[in-house]
């Protein structure tokens, strides 16, 4: 209004509300300039801060985005924030002799982005865009803490085209909004660590994509519950240091029960914090494997024979009892048994339905030139098995006879590949007070050769008549493009799944 009409309004609050603030979307609607009542342009300007607590990747010092252009070429970031502010009483189209129109003008970290428009005391919706490179946005913090930074200055200079006082305005709340990927958590198998998807070169497909991930998850050798108990404490603060609602978790082996089990027992209580869009696993044994129902049968049966009894094995290859004695049975093997899986299958499966999580899953055949055995040479077919802390066992067999390492490898794939179930009978034998127990693990033949990573068949990674019915994707590696236990997390497979990833999170995710 000018000068010259009635005072101006008393404090108000305008008839729009802010959007609901989430992970890419923010506002501030406290600062000491906004909801003053119409103010003029000796009042100054009115300035306030819109703080991203975002982090969306690597900053540049004065905290814009490094890597802005690749992530919108890549579709993982809108190319445009969106600002939208309330704006009181812009006479913007005012046509009064001597007087010209209210020209407010807006600036974002001071550079200039136009001005408001609007009606004599009414008020009106304003948004601008700005191009997403020229935007602050978080740092991340350490595991625990919100994202610090991403400090924004939205600056409105009023009634810029009057030498005199004639136009005054208010300004009630502002917000910036964009899309954004959210991040990827990523949780390893037994004997292993975080450091196992470096190594097998996932995380170079993450870094090619400019995807944010956290690697920083290594649990101790433990059993399933107490993995996923421990989940409980790591999972949540790594979401909330992005600043995300929504993640993503790619889970290897044994990780993907753990992780199973998290979401069903503890994920409820975090949902309004947060939630986890998508899992893909990659050859995790949702159906158990017959490779650790050998170890632990063998581990059961020696403990009842004692040192005197001895242990059989009928209908399994040669080196079966070197094999056995080389992995031996730690904290998690009892839950990798083909009949524990299919007692937390019957609890855990129908309780994953109702949290708004899409589950991926990828199997593999370590055979690569297909005769049927692994090989040391034309390929090496289990290289990467013998890499990082889960590989130690083959590198001591290595180390004292190459050879004898190819026949033990090779006879866990045989036994994955033949083998779908044991059982165990107990005799005793001698001749008077000179009796020993004797134990006969025999070998239940499957129909046909199973293909398998040399620990888990690929049912078993697709969960196969258990987690199969939630899956949207699934992928197998076999052939030429086989891979092992360990490669099954290499780049290529990363290349696989992150469109699967993207897929989820333009539908449910910060991408939507």
């Amino acid at each position: 209004m000018s000068v010259s009409a009635a005072a101006a309004p008393t404090l108000r609050t305008s008839p729009f509300d802010p959007p609901e603030e989430s992970d890419v979307s923010f506002f501030n609607d406290v600062a000491p300039k906004l909801d003053t009542g119409c103010i003029f342009r000796s009042s100054g300007p009115i300035t306030y801060n819109v703080e991203i607590k975002r982090f969306i990747g690597e900053l540049n010092p004065d905290g814009t985005l490094k890597d802005a252009a690749a992530l919108v070429a890549a579709g993982l970031l809108s190319p445009k924030v969106k600002l939208i502010m309330p704006g009181f009483d812009v006479d913007s189209g005012a046509n009064i002799p001597g007087i010209a129109p209210e020209r407010d003008r807006l600036s974002f970290n001071g550079e200039a982005l136009g001005f408001l428009t609007g009606e004599n005391n009414t008020w009106v919706l304003n948004s601008f865009e700005i191009s997403v490179e020229k935007v602050k946005f978080a740092e991340r913090s350490a595991a625990g803490g919100e994202p610090t930074g991403g400090v924004n200055q939205i600056r409105i200079d009023i009634d810029t085209a009057n030498s005199s006082e004639a136009w005054c305005t208010s300004i009630d709340w502002g917000s910036a909004s964009f899309k954004a990927m959210s991040p990827i958590i990523l949780i390893h198998g037994n004997n292993s660590d975080g450091g196992f998807f470096e190594r097998q070169g996932f995380i170079n497909a993450l870094r090619d994509k400019k995807l944010a991930f956290d690697n920083s998850i290594s649990m101790a050798t433990n059993s399933r519950a107490a993995h996923a108990a421990e989940l409980d404490g790591l999972i949540p603060p790594i979401v909330k240091s992005f600043g995300a609602k929504t993640a993503h978790v790619v889970v290897h082996s044994k990780g993907g029960l753990d992780t199973r089990d998290y979401l069903a027992n503890y994920q409820p209580r975090h949902q309004r914090d947060f939630k986890i869009i998508s899992f893909t696993s990659l050859s995790s044994p949702h159906n158990g494997s017959v490779g650790a129902d050998v170890l632990v049968e063998r581990e059961n049966a020696a403990n009842h024979v004692g040192i005197t009894g001895r242990v059989e094995f009928v209908g399994f290859p040669e080196y079966t009892r070197q094999l056995a004695a080389v992995m031996g049975v730690d904290a998690g093997t009892p839950d990798l048994t083909t009949g524990e899986a299919a007692r937390f299958n019957a609890v855990n499966v129908p309780r994953l339905g109702s949290l708004g999580t899409t589950f991926h899953t990828v199997g593999a055949d370590a055979d690569q030139n297909g005769n049927g055995q692994m090989d040391r040479r034309n390929p090496d077919e289990y290289a990467e098995l013998r890499i990082g802390p889960e590989g130690a066992s083959l590198r001591r067999i290595d180390n004292v006879n190459e050879r004898t390492s190819r026949f033990i490898i090779d006879a866990i794939y045989q036994i994955m590949r033949n083998t779908s179930g044991v059982t165990v009978a107990y005799r005793t034998q001698g001749i008077g007070p000179i009796r020993r127990t004797v134990a006969t693990i025999t070998s239940i033949p499957n129909a046909a050769p199973v293909p398998n990573d040399t620990l888990v068949t690929i049912p078993s990674a697709q969960g196969a008549g258990s987690l199969q019915r939630l899956v949207r994707n699934s992928a197998t590696f076999t052939g030429a493009q086989g891979r092992n236990h360990s490669s099954v997390a290499n780049a290529g497979v990363g290349q696989t799944v992150i469109p699967w990833i993207i897929d989820v999170e333009r539908r449910s995710g910060g991408l939507r």
